[in-house]
This record gives structure tokens, C-alpha cells and sequence, in this order.
């Protein structure tokens, strides 16, 4: 009786967790049961996203006024995923490429990712924007498919077969973990340089010091930095204030002898 007492009172400490024994182990979590092609069915309608400037936006707003501005509270549920992200579930395949065709978004003036859901694994996905985006300045006689692909290629990828050869115009996936670029140097094969001038369309706020989409200048870590080491220098520049030394006055000798 008292045996089976005392292994019972140990089952129910396990259970409580006061007989659990935490050992200090950082290795990942080896996630092993799964079935992507049930997964990959349950979700193939369905778009995944990601604020990008948590200052000014929040993903329960954002899932309460988009499906309403693209006209689609009914046929839409969403479910907030934490860590900045949001899951879009749609009925039809129309009705989600719908949406995705009113892309790049912007929620509070700010940008936001939206893509379709893939099995990835990663903290930072889902990551890619699309844009159009307009090359300006490529010499006339330099002005091939060829080299606007190649310049593309330098800032993103490229979406097939969407050059524009006359307007300078294509559509590129950018990676929003990283700065876009206003500006790049092309050579002409004799060597010579010349200024590219790139142009986003649909871009709306971001940052106009380091080209990321995740704050805007006055939050830049980049100013915030400089100003900090600008007051360390300053700081360090000024001179020295020294206190002068006291100095005890000897008493007036005519006023000592009249004492």
C-alpha cells in the first residue's frame, strides 16, 4: 500500500513538473512528425505576410481594414501568426489572385509582405516584395533586353519575361531584409562609367538615409549611431576646464599690528 502510494505521489509531481529535471540544452528541437502534402493542400489557398514597420503598423489593424479595401471581408479569414506575421485563407484561386495582383501593399503608408504561403523554414519568411521597377539613364546604344536584364539581376530577381525594352521597365523581387538602392555605376565594355537611376513603383515609406523599409529616417540606426558618436566627440573636444586653487590671502600687516 505504501509502495504504490509513494510511486503514485511520484507520477503526480511528474505531472506538476516538480519532478522534472531541466538540463541546460540548446540544441534545436528536432521536429520529426509531419506531412507536408496534407499541409501544402490545407494551404494552398492561402497568402502569408509580414508587417514590416512594427512603429507604425500592427497586424490586427492591418487584418481588420485590408480584406475591407480590397473588397473581400466575406470570402477572406485570417489568423495573426504572431512575430509581425498573418495568414490569409481564400475560397478560390480568382479570389486570391486577386489580391495578389494589387501588389506591392502598403498598410499605414507603410510597406507590408504578402506572398503566397510556401513550406519554409526560416525565422524571417516570409521576406520578397515585388516591384515594378523603371532603369533610368543607360546609354542609348547600350540600351539591349540583355543589359537591362543584367542590371536587374544585380538588384533582384528578374520575373520572366516581363522587360519592358522601350520603357526600361521590369518586375523584380527584392529581398526586404535589405536595402533598396536608388543608384548604380554600369561600364560600358570600353570601360567608361555611367550613373543608373532606379525608380520603384507603389514604393511608399522607408527610409531615405539606408534605403530599408523597416523604419523611416528619424528612427534610422545609422543616424542614431552617427549623433551618438558625434556627442562623444564633442565631448572629448572640449577643453578642460580647471578650478584655480585657492589661495589663502595673508592677513593685512597693519590690521595684524593693531591687533
Amino acid at each position: 500500500m505504501g509502495s504504490s502510494y509513494r510511486s503514485k505521489s511520484a507520477h503526480m509531481a511528474d505531472i506538476k513538473g516538480k519532478g522534472i529535471l531541466y538540463e541546460d540544452d540548446d540544441e534545436p528541437i528536432k521536429l520529426t512528425d509531419h506531412d507536408v502534402s496534407q499541409n501544402i493542400n490545407e494551404f494552398k489557398l492561402s497568402l502569408i505576410g509580414k508587417i514590416l514597420n512594427p512603429k507604425k503598423q500592427s497586424v490586427e489593424k492591418l487584418l481588420q481594414k485590408m480584406p475591407v479595401q480590397w473588397g473581400m471581408e466575406d470570402p477572406i479569414t485570417a489568423n495573426d501568426l504572431g512575430n509581425r506575421k498573418f495568414l490569409l485563407n481564400f475560397t478560390t484561386e480568382e479570389e486570391l489572385n486577386s489580391v495578389l495582383r494589387q501588389g506591392p501593399f502598403h498598410f499605414n503608408f507603410c510597406m507590408f509582405v504578402l506572398v503566397r504561403w510556401e513550406p519554409i523554414v526560416h525565422d524571417d519568411y516570409p521576406w520578397i516584395i515585388p516591384f515594378w521597377t523603371r532603369l533610368i539613364g543607360v546609354p542609348l546604344h547600350l540600351w539591349t533586353e540583355n543589359n537591362l536584364r543584367e542590371i536587374g539581376s544585380r538588384l533582384g530577381h528578374v520575373h520572366q519575361d516581363t522587360i519592358e525594352l522601350i520603357e526600361g521597365r521590369m518586375l523584380l523581387d527584392f529581398d526586404s531584409r535589405q536595402p533598396l538602392k536608388f543608384a548604380r555605376k554600369a561600364e560600358s565594355p570600353e570601360g567608361d562609367e555611367v550613373t543608373i537611376e532606379i525608380k520603384y513603383e507603389m514604393l511608399f515609406k522607408h527610409c531615405s538615409t539606408c534605403g530599408m523599409l523597416t523604419h523611416e529616417k528619424e528612427y534610422c540606426p545609422l543616424i542614431q549611431r552617427q549623433g551618438v558618436f558625434a556627442r562623444v566627440q564633442l565631448q572629448e573636444n572640449r577643453p578642460q576646464q580647471f578650478s584655480k586653487p585657492l589661495v589663502k590671502k595673508e592677513p593685512n600687516a597693519l590690521h595684524s599690528k593693531a591687533l
